[in-house]
């Protein structure tokens, strides 16, 4: 195989000067047969390159790979997953020295057993983000009796854990308190994911639920608002968990609040009558006809605010305070790790994921961190979605304050870093201008430097997320099939989720969430009678074994804190190998190109001595600030971090 030549210049960028203590050298082709590796043995094979049959559009990717709902995407192949780290290098840095998050999206928590957990411990994950534990929706796939998995994201009552009628439903209290304790028993933070700016919608066939107001029959596309704000919502307090105040009234004019003005009041609407007690021995009535398979969508967003439409979202602040205090409560014990999870004392969960955080407004989160403060570790970890293309759009976000009040820095609210996910799928297109691109856009402090700034302690880096991961059942709001030009354009596809995961796990600023569908990886899906079944497997993605990401796990991990420094990469040809340091210990390349590479005597800051690969196991010597030879091949990532025979 021809390499071609490139100029590879890494070193620390000084005011007032080029590289410092660099060479700049004209290059010479070779062959990959020259490559020194550990025993004798290049493991080119690790790439997801390597193994992946055909490029694909990124429509096809959104359809999945389940053949039999006719997908049309590609599946990358077993030699992607699973690879071993090369011999001598250092001990993995785990527990409070890694800070990876790993989502087990629309895993049931029985599922994520005690063996998983220390796998993913090992592995060098500290947080596990599941999915939402209230009892929520029965929502199936549009026209279609499947369930759908965003029916976990419409909430139907938030005193319950769970829905065991529900087979879209994650687990019970005790199967939720079962697995906190297990994952800190493995030294696992748990992390919930938070829908709490809306409520389910009823079906449209639900008029039983307003038979008290003749002819009141609620239709999305009508914006019929008057059902919306007679219709009683359901809402549970949490005995033991910031009771409701009964004497709060939902508006300053009094004439307003009565059964025709208020939606949202906690009350059980089990009987015909508008009643301003709650019942705590009836049970709660299924409020919404999803189950007869209608579903268009959430209420419109000007309903979901707890704070500013009084006459529509009354008294839902008490609601979703008992909620999240509930999640991190345990016996008072302010989130200590050590603190037995159980349903009757509380989660000792250790943070939410707060879905479309936008739902709701500042003075709404800044409230509940207030009244939730005594349940609530400084240690914790709270961040929101947002879809955005500018990080402008978070600066309201990052002035809520999320530990017991605390005005830090360290403790306000975090987002997931959509503005950099748009970044990475440009630089990484046909004509991303690869170097140039990602170092303008991000460095040791900032996670995004583009239309705004977001610092580096405020972002959540993402690849890929439930929103922008491919369906074969229907398309995902963010990847979607009908082949229209998207914009902002979020999709990762085989080809480039590999590499850009190389980055956000290679570079210092963020921390890094990698995304993983168990149920996909298995290629199994749910039934509407709970059975997993092959034919009705989404077709998703899985990337938490996969070979980029745990080598690239190990390297953030070890290089956790340390500087980022850009290099200089010069090529007439081509834009598409970026490079930089961490520390002096630490060597990270990137090449996007179909074309393999190398670089002779590339001059460096890097301290003496050999440098493993932790990919192809290739292994460089660096003496007196230089680089002998380094073979970068087409389409790859490389961590190099320090070796010892």
């Amino acid at each position: 195989m021809k390499i071609r030549s490139l100029v590879f210049v890494l070193g620390t960028v000084y005011v007032g000067s080029t590289f410092a203590n660099s060479t700049i050298l004209n290059l010479q082709s070779s062959t990959l047969d020259n490559v020194n590796c550990q025993d004798n043995k290049c493991t080119w094979q690790n790439s997801a390159s390597k193994n992946f049959s055909a490029e694909e559009s990124d429509n096809a990717f959104c359809s999945g790979t389940n053949q039999a709902l006719g997908a049309k995407g590609h599946e990358l192949g077993a030699g992607a997953y699973n690879m071993q780290l090369p011999k001598g290098i250092a001990k993995a840095k785990v527990g409070k020295d890694s800070d990876v998050i790993l989502e087990l999206f629309n895993t049931p928590y029985k599922a994520i057993t005690p063996k998983m957990l220390k796998q993913y411990a090992e592995m060098g994950y500290t947080t596990i983000w599941i999915s939402p534990p209230q009892k929520n929706a029965y929502v199936p796939y549009w026209k279609k009796t499947i369930p759908a998995w965003y029916g976990a994201y419409q909430p139907l009552d938030f005193g319950q854990i769970g829905n065991d009628k529900n087979v879209m439903s994650f687990g019970s209290a005790d199967d939720l308190a079962k697995l906190v304790n297990e994952a800190h028993h493995a030294g696992l933070k748990i992390i919930v994911d938070l829908a709490i700016h809306q409520f389910a919608q009823p079906g449209v066939d639900a008029t039983q639920f307003y038979q008290e107001y003749a002819g009141q029959k609620y239709v999305f596309e009508s914006g019929n608002m008057s059902a919306i704000e007679k219709f009683w919502w359901p809402q549970t307090k949490v005995k033991g968990y910031i009771p409701f105040d009964d004497g709060d009234k939902c508006h300053a004019d009094t004439s307003l609040d009565d059964k025709a003005h208020i939606a949202l009041i906690g009350n059980n609407p089990n009987g015909k009558k508008f009643s301003t007690q709650e019942s705590d021995t009836q049970p709660w009535k299924e409020d919404f006809s999803a189950l007869n398979g209608w579903f268009d969508g959430v209420l419109p967003a000007p309903t979901n605010s707890s704070i500013g439409v009084d006459a529509i979202s009354c008294r839902t602040k008490q609601v979703f305070n008992g909620f999240a205090a509930w999640l991190l409560g345990a016996n008072y014990s302010s989130g200590s790790m050590k603190a037995k999870s159980t349903a009757e004392k509380g989660f000792n969960v250790d943070g939410f994921r707060i879905d479309d955080i936008s739902g709701q407004s500042v003075e709404f989160y800044n409230q509940l961190f207030k009244a939730t403060a005594k349940y609530n570790n400084s240690d914790n970890l709270f961040f929101g979605e947002y879809p955005t293309e500018s990080a402008t759009d978070y600066d309201k976000y990052l002035a809520i304050k999320t530990a017991n009040a605390n005005k830090s820095a360290d403790h306000q609210m975090k987002m997931l870093n959509f503005p950099l996910l748009v970044t990475l799928k440009q630089a990484f297109g046909e004509s991303g201008n690869l170097q140039a691109t990602l170092q303008k856009t991000i460095n040791s402090e900032y996670a995004y430097m583009g239309t705004g700034k977001l610092a580096g302690k405020n972002a959540i880096n993402l690849v890929i997320d439930q929103d922008t991961a491919p369906d074969s059942i229907s398309s995902r709001a963010m990847c979607p099939w009908d082949g229209a030009p998207q914009q902002p354009d979020y999709v990762m596809n085989y080809s480039k989720a590999p590499l850009a995961y190389g980055v956000i796990l290679a570079m210092n600023s963020g921390t890094p969430y990698v995304f993983a569908d168990l149920q996909a990886a298995n290629k199994v899906g749910i039934s509407e009678s709970g059975q997993w079944l092959p034919e009705l497997a989404t077709g998703s993605v899985s990337y938490w074994n996969q070979n980029e990401v745990i080598a690239g796990i190990y390297f953030h991990n070890q290089a956790l804190g340390q500087s980022m420094q850009w290099g200089q990469v010069n090529n007439a040809k081509t834009d598409s190998v970026a490079t930089f340091t961490r520390g002096d210990e630490y060597l990270f390349i990137v090449n996007n190109s179909t074309s393999d590479y190398q670089a002779l005597t590339s001059a460096t800051n890097l301290k003496n001595g050999q440098y493993i690969d932790l990919m192809s196991h290739q292994i460089i010597k660096i003496s007196h600030g230089k680089i002998d030879k380094v073979v970068i091949p087409a389409k790859s990532v490389m961590y190099f971090v320090p070796y010892k025979k």
